[in-house]
């Protein structure tokens, strides 16, 4: 049975932390928040990115290419008072946008749960979710989300997380078995089958709406 807003993750502090570009991104983490109960912060850079499809690519492919780390506008309040983070985005150029980088290296994940996801058009989930996970060393990480913008498969993941987290924290191990929901076209399957966490370069994830 899924859990209310505010009991997931043993009532501990979540913090969902998103940049988007288009709302995509956006849409999902606002679906995250409501089921948590957790607090929003959308990640802004200090100079907005184009809103011209062709001029963002150009400006996000010259980011990434010269490894830059673009200025955010403003700081997450009270965060050494989060528990679980949240952190998502858009796949932009095969990866992250370097923004989350800025983000990634502006806190101290030590002691945290970092939840990553995305938002996609086709390809490229995978190495989006472990580019989060691999900024975010000093924390523990739990099954990403991978979305091209639907937020009906939002609920089972989260259930399906806070199970791991929850085994997680009872057992100490770095390996749970856990159900995983397999990617659909016209919604989740059912969880089954069982999954290692968390292995470096070995990300298991969660992907709704793949089809494109």
């Amino acid at each position: 049975a899924s859990a209310r807003a505010g009991e997931y993750f043993d009532g501990r502090r979540v913090l969902v932390a998103y940049f988007s570009w288009s709302g995509n991104t956006q849409r999902v983490a606002q679906e995250i928040g409501r089921i948590t109960g957790g607090d929003l912060f959308r990640i802004e850079p200090v100079t907005p990115y184009p809103t011209d499809y062709t001029e963002c690519t150009e400006v996000a492919l010259a980011e990434r290419d010269s490894d830059a780390r673009p200025a955010i506008r403003e700081t997450v309040a009270d965060f050494d008072d989060y528990d679980v983070v949240f952190l998502g985005c858009p796949v932009w150029w095969h990866t992250a946008p370097m923004i989350i980088a800025t983000f990634a290296e502006s806190y101290d994940f030590e002691g945290k749960t970092v939840v990553p996801f995305c938002t996609y058009a086709s390809t490229y989930r995978d190495e989006t979710l472990q580019r989060i996970a691999d900024l975010t060393p000093a924390a523990s990480h739990l099954t990403g989300f991978g979305s091209t913008g639907s937020v009906s498969g939002v609920q089972s993941w989260i259930d399906l997380i806070n199970e791991e987290w929850n085994e997680q924290n009872a057992g100490g191990s770095g390996s749970v078995g856990g159900g995983v929901a397999e990617p659909s076209v016209d919604g989740p399957a059912p969880m089954e089958g069982t999954v290692n966490l968390w292995r470096a370069d070995d990300i298991p994830a969660v992907t709704q709406g793949a089809s494109n």
